[in-house]
Formats: structure tokens, C-alpha cells, sequence
């Protein structure tokens, strides 16, 4: 959910620092609460819609006769930092029951540390979404093997996530980490074949030496001083001086996730699908 959260930030952030550095207004540059990022669908439409879209996506995994696939949402317009999805999350069949859950890194509105959510898969979609597509991304039987071993192991879930939460958290720094971050790494820890994987640091130095290729997003300077004053999750500290001299930033990306995946598991199926 970082990307959405972000534009809205910064968007909102080059406002208020536009105003702090012109010194046009007597007022402080206030907002009404913490940035939500991703919202919750505040229809019946939209709700339906999400539902539909939700129904879809279970309905084609049952086809598939798979037990684990990545899914995706697009949660707000991205197209000025070249991207389409905003948040991944991994959706796993309970057989027992026969239903789909989705497993992801959340961050509460009003909370400053991010938890992992498993929630109904069709559940997974009512938000307000800014286009009405899914990405899904379906492994090998093989991979999808070691990925549910990992992603429903509570040792692995509890050893990887990090909640000090950062919308940009930089892919190869452990300080921070955001929703896309937790699924790539967690991902590395199946991946890692004889090279076992235990921590975030260990897995962020075998996504080095595949090499994984991060996102990048420009972000000027006013934006990124704006930032810093209309959200509590928006920090550079991790970031590196020549990032910030270049205005550049790395951030894990939906996009980035699927390019690795593809290159793990060459034989994955990827597919868009809608209401």
C-alpha cells in the first residue's frame, strides 16, 4: 500500500511546503488526520464493485487448482511514477474449509507500527479503487509448495516483518519496511534454496545477488520537505545521500516483485482480471 499512501502524501506535502517556503499563509498547514492511503469503500457501488472483483479472482484460482498465488489491487493513480499497482498481497486456500484468505503487511490508520492482516480474499478488494483490475500472479506447483511453507509459518511471518513502518522504505535497509517490502523478503526466505534465510538482512543480501531490480521514483525536494511535515510514515532516513541529491529513490514496487518472480519461477502464470 506504500505507493498510494505516498501520492497522496506528497501531493498533499508540496502543498504545505509551497506555503511554508513562500510564507503566504498566517495559518499552519493543517489535515484533518493521518493519511490513510489505500481508503475503504464508502459505497454500496464501490463495496460491489470490490466484492465482484474479489469473487473473480477466487473464482479463477479455483479453476487454476492452485493453493497460493500473489494478487494485487490498484488503489490510486500511479502513472506519474510509472506504476499501475499499489498492493500485493499473498491469497492461500484454506482446503479444510475451501476458502481464500489474503495474507499482507497492513498499516492502521492512527497507528504508527504496521501488523499482518489475513482477511477474506474477496474482502481484499473493497477499497476504493482507482481502476477495477487485479493482478494475479499463480506459481508453479513446486513453488507454491515452498511459499505456503513459509507464508504460514508463524516463526517466518514474526522473524520478517519489521513494524517500524515507512511508506519509501528503502529495499536494502532493515530500519523500516512497508507492505510490498514484507512480501518481497518473505519471498527471498522461499527462494533461498541452500542458502538458508533467517532475517530481513540475510534475505535483502540474496535479493542483491540475483540481482532484484527495485523500483525507482522521482521525488523532488520540495515534495520531500512537505512530506515530512503531513505524514508520521514518510522518512528518507534511510535513504542515501546520493538518492537525495539525485531526487531518485528506490522503493520496492509491485511491478519489481512480479520482474523477480518471473525470473524465479519462469513457468508462473501472470493475469489481469475484472468485475
Amino acid at each position: 500500500m506504500f505507493a498510494a499512501q505516498l501520492v497522496r502524501v506528497l501531493r498533499l506535502g508540496q502543498l504545505c511546503a509551497t506555503a511554508l517556503a513562500l510564507a503566504l499563509f498566517g495559518h499552519s498547514c493543517a489535515y484533518g488526520g493521518q493519511e490513510c492511503g489505500e481508503r475503504p469503500a464508502t459505497s454500496a457501488v464501490a463495496a460491489g464493485i470490490g466484492l465482484k472483483l474479489g469473487q473473480n479472482v477466487r473464482d479463477r484460482l479455483e479453476t487454476s487448482g492452485a493453493s497460493m498465488a500473489f494478487v494485487a489491487r490498484v488503489g490510486l493513480d500511479l502513472s506519474e511514477f510509472g506504476q499501475r499497482y499499489t498492493h500485493m498481497g499473498v491469497a492461500l486456500r484454506d482446503h479444510l474449509r475451501g476458502t481464500w484468505q489474503v495474507m499482507h503487511l497492513y498499516n492502521p490508520c492512527g497507528k504508527a507500527e504496521s501488523e499482518i492482516l489475513v482477511q477474506p480474499l474477496e474482502r481484499f478488494f473493497e477499497v476504493e479503487l482507482f481502476a477495477t483490475d487485479a493482478l494475479v500472479v499463480v506459481p508453479t506447483q513446486t513453488a507454491q509448495a515452498n511459499l505456503r511453507q513459509v507464508f504460514l509459518n508463524r516463526d517466518s511471518v514474526r522473524l520478517m516483518h519489521t513494524s517500524a513502518y515507512n511508506l519509501i522504505a528503502h529495499p536494502f535497509n532493515t530500519r523500516f519496511q512497508n507492505s510490498n517490502q514484507w512480501i518481497l523478503e518473505m519471498t527471498a526466505m522461499a527462494f533461498g534454496g541452500s542458502i538458508r534465510i533467517f532475517n530481513r538482512t540475510e534475505a535483502q543480501k540474496w535479493l542483491q545477488a540475483r540481482p532484484y531490480r527495485p523500483g525507482k521514483i522521482a521525488i523532488s525536494t520540495l515534495k520531500r520537505a512537505g512530506a515530512a511535515l503531513v505524514s508520521p510514515h514518510v522518512s528518507f532516513a534511510d535513504h542515501t545521500a546520493q538518492e537525495r541529491e539525485e531526487q531518485r529513490y528506490w522503493v520496492v514496487t509491485v511491478d519489481s516483485i512480479v520482474e523477480l518472480f518471473r525470473s524465479l519461477d519462469p513457468d508462473s502464470a501472470v493475469s489481469t482480471l475484472r468485475p
